[in-house]
């Protein structure tokens, strides 16, 4: 019993004396986050990891991985959304830095699917046709179907979008005094990031009403233009 107690804990154990010896051993810290797998105390060793070498490509793109898929298991929306974002982040610094061409696919489909999550369907878009270029590079095989597929899930929900936004415009065209199909158009425009549309269209409310209450709303919408965070609330998707 003792023996095997001994072995299993020997994984741990190895890169606990590594640190140890060598509190600044950012490749002890690094195989140690990686060797407890999907447990969130993994992260710390990634912390710590990129602590000692800020330029620890790998470290970010793991730390990402898993700040990802624990994500999954957050109940509050906020808590999902702001891991979510927190990986995204992850995954920009190992594309930054020097990661291997396996790892570097696997980052920007990773990051793709984790904007997909977040609705920023044209950012997703972009680094799903960017890890298909590499696979055409060098790994025809690898993730293939997958990102072909979560791409044209991407592609239909902007298509999603963008006819409710024509259907708005018509309905607007005949009548151009209906505050409310602004306010839908604007939050709409304002949550696909295009702010200097969504700008017009809040402008134009505040030319049309004499309401306290909605103003106030629209000035709030002004103020956070420029933050995607805030428009996170105006996706359709907004129980995920």
């Amino acid at each position: 019993m003792r023996n095997r107690k001994q072995s299993e804990a020997s994984p741990f154990a190895e890169y606990d004396e590594a640190i140890r010896l060598n509190s600044e051993a950012a490749e002890a810290y690094f195989n140690r986050g990686k060797a407890k797998r999907q447990s969130p105390s993994a992260i710390a060793d990634f912390d710590e990891a990129i602590r000692c070498d800020p330029n620890f490509a790998d470290a970010y793109f793991y730390r990402g991985c898993l700040k990802d898929y624990l994500a999954q298991s957050e109940s509050v929306r906020a808590a999902r959304h702001d891991a979510r974002r927190s990986a995204i982040a992850d995954f920009g610094e190992a594309i930054r830095l020097d990661l291997g061409f396996r790892e570097l696919l696997h980052a920007y489909y990773r990051r793709g699917l984790a904007k997909y999550d977040l609705d920023r369907y044209e950012e997703a878009i972009t680094d799903l046709d960017e890890a298909l270029r590499l696979i055409k590079q060098g790994d025809p095989e690898c993730l293939f179907s997958e990102i072909t597929e979560l791409r044209a899930e991407a592609e239909a929900m902007l298509d999603f979008y963008e006819q409710g936004i024509v259907n708005i415009d018509e309905r607007i065209r005949q009548e151009p005094h209906k505050i409310r199909d602004y306010k839908i158009r604007g939050e709409t425009k304002g949550f696909l990031g295009r702010m200097l549309e969504a700008k017009a269209d809040f402008e134009k409310i505040l030319e049309l009403t004499t309401d306290t209450h909605i103003i106030a709303e629209i000035e709030r919408h002004l103020q956070e233009l420029n933050n995607p965070n805030y428009w996170q609330q105006y996706s359709w998707r907004t129980e995920r």
